[in-house]
């Protein structure tokens, strides 16, 4: 069972936290996104590209990547050791693809990525939800450790977050540092649940990031209707 980590009440613990986290080294995020993905499977570069393209609708436009930032990573990363060629596939009509695989100085510098932005404040989607997906190249207790530290980094902001709530007149501002707060503790509570599945499964078919066919999701909302409609 996880035990629940206890927030802490002084003012001045909070503010030396809050200071850490916000000092802490940004990600680089078409690192995280191309060795992570290669960290699952080998991919050509326009694989690379298109996976993230999808992934980047109008409502999350941060996480985007240009075609030519992919392929120009990928040259460095090359060049660097990160990742190799794995083969070139020519088919008529089409453009050559260069498939890449990762290597084991790439995996050990996309766990120093992970474990570097574990120090990130987890308010930040791109420091948080983008990682987990590439977790299952960590060991479960390095795994467990970074969402322990989750917990308690939340508490944190949980509590900042009320008391700054405490302190402000009733008006917008007081109000979007409620929703703040808010978005923390739902938040928590996802990691809260991941720590809990995790300690009983494994991690590496956990974490899997295969493709969602969105026709068959589509079917099974409709047939999920379809039988609301005839119970009620």
């Amino acid at each position: 069972m996880t035990q629940r980590s206890r927030p802490t009440s002084d003012p001045d613990k909070i503010i030396q936290a809050i200071k850490q986290m916000k000092h802490s080294t940004p990600i680089k995020l078409s690192e995280l996104l191309i060795l992570g993905l290669l960290s699952h499977r080998s991919l050509s570069g326009y694989e690379i590209f298109r996976f993230i393209e999808k992934k980047a609708d109008s409502s999350n436009a941060w996480l985007r990547l240009n075609k030519t930032t992919v392929y120009n990573k990928l040259s460095r990363m090359n060049e660097a050791g990160l990742i190799r060629l794995l083969e070139r596939i020519v088919e008529q009509n089409k453009p050559p693809r260069t498939v890449y695989e990762i290597t084991d100085e790439g995996k050990e510098h996309l766990k120093h990525i992970l474990l570097s932005s574990a120090e990130n404040p987890p308010g930040i989607f791109v420091n948080f939800y983008l990682d987990l997906p590439f977790y299952h190249i960590l060991k479960k207790d390095e795994i467990t450790h970074i969402l322990q530290n989750r917990i308690v980094q939340l508490d944190i902001l949980i509590e900042a977050s009320t008391l700054y709530s405490a302190i402000m007149p009733d008006s917008l501002l007081k109000i979007l540092v409620d929703s703040q707060a808010d978005m923390f503790r739902t938040i928590q509570k996802s990691v809260r649940h991941i720590l809990e599945r995790i300690e009983g499964d494994e991690t590496a078919e956990f974490f899997n990031i295969g493709e969602i066919n969105d026709e068959k999701i589509f079917r099974a909302m409709e047939t999920a209707r379809g039988r609301q409609g005839s119970s009620s």
